[in-house]
C-alpha cells in the first residue's frame, strides 16, 4: 500500500522545487500524492496504483514543465487532473470514442503542429505520419490546413507553390497563421485554466450540492475546450481560396483523407 501524503506536506515541496529549479525535491512524493488522490475517486487496485506511480514518473519532466504554467494556488488541481488523464489513457483506452475523429486532436495537444521546434516531430516513428504520407499530396495538404497538422517539406513546397499560383502574399499568409495560432493558444489556455480551477474546487468542497455545481461547471468548460479543439483551423472557404480550388473539391479531399485516416483511428489513438 502506498504511503499517505497530505496536501500540507506536498505543497511546500512544490514551492521549494520551483524556487530552487530542482524537480528532484518533489519527484519521490508527488506521484504518490497524485495516485492517492486518484484512488479516492476511482476504484483502482493496489497493482494499478503502483503502475500509475511508475507511469507518472515516466512523464514527470514533461508534467513538471507544464505545471509551471499554473499558479501555486491552482497547481494541485492541475496535478489531480493530470493523474486522471494518465489513468484514463493507461487503463481506459476502450472508452475512447470510435468515431475516428479524436485522433486529429492529438496533433494539437501540446503545440500547434507546424510550430518551429528543434525536434522534428515527423521524424519520430508515428503511425499517423505513415497514414498521412499515403494520401495524395493535395489531399494531405487540405487536411493539414484544416487541422494544422505537421507538414513535411514536400507539402510545404506544394503550399508555397499554390500560394504563389493564387497570388497570395506568403509573408502575410504566415503572419496571419501565427496570429491565428496565438489566439487559439490563448483560448485553450484560458479554458484549461477554468477546468483546473473547478477541478481544484471540486476536490476541496465537502458540501454535496456545491460539489454537484462544481462538477457541472467543470463539464461545461471541458465541453467548451473540446469544441474549440474540434473547430477547423482553416475553413473550407479559406482553403479553397488559398489553393485555388472549389469548395466542393475541398470537401472531396477532406472526405477522402478522413476516410483513410478514420480506418486507422483506433490504432492511432493506441499509439499516441
Amino acid at each position: 500500500m502506498l504511503p499517505r501524503i497530505l496536501d500540507e506536506k506536498i505543497l511546500p515541496l512544490i514551492e521549494e522545487a520551483r524556487a530552487k529549479h530542482d524537480l528532484n525535491i518533489v519527484k519521490e512524493q508527488l506521484p504518490i500524492w497524485m495516485v492517492d488522490r486518484l484512488a479516492k475517486k476511482r476504484k483502482i487496485t493496489e497493482d494499478e496504483s503502483c503502475e500509475m506511480v511508475v507511469t507518472i514518473l515516466e512523464v514527470f519532466s514533461k508534467m513538471w514543465t507544464l505545471s509551471l504554467n499554473y499558479h501555486i494556488t491552482n497547481v494541485l488541481g492541475f496535478f489531480v487532473t493530470y493523474a486522471f488523464n494518465q489513468y484514463r489513457n493507461r487503463f481506459r483506452r476502450t472508452e475512447i470514442s470510435e468515431s475516428g475523429e479524436l485522433y486529429l486532436q492529438l496533433w494539437n495537444y501540446d503545440l500547434p503542429a507546424n510550430e518551429e521546434n528543434p525536434i522534428d516531430f515527423l521524424d519520430i516513428e508515428n503511425p499517423l505520419k505513415a497514414e498521412l504520407e499515403k494520401l495524395p499530396a493535395i489531399t494531405a495538404l487540405v487536411l493539414s490546413l484544416q487541422f494544422d497538422l505537421p507538414m513535411k517539406q514536400n507539402l510545404k513546397q506544394l503550399l508555397l507553390w499554390k500560394l504563389r499560383e493564387t497570388n497570395h502574399d506568403i509573408d502575410t499568409f504566415y503572419r496571419n497563421l501565427d496570429e491565428k495560432r496565438f489566439r487559439q493558444r490563448q483560448i485553450l489556455s484560458r479554458l484549461s485554466g477554468m477546468i483546473t480551477r473547478y477541478t481544484r474546487k471540486l476536490y476541496e468542497a465537502t458540501d454535496q450540492n456545491r460539489r454537484k455545481w462544481y462538477l457541472k461547471q467543470k463539464k461545461l468548460w471541458i465541453l467548451r475546450r473540446s469544441k474549440t479543439i474540434d473547430r477547423s483551423f482553416h475553413s473550407e472557404r479559406e482553403i479553397a481560396k488559398l489553393l485555388g480550388i472549389s469548395r466542393k473539391a475541398v470537401r472531396n479531399h477532406l472526405s477522402q483523407g478522413k476516410h483513410q485516416l478514420r480506418r486507422a483511428g483506433k490504432d492511432l489513438l493506441y499509439y499516441a
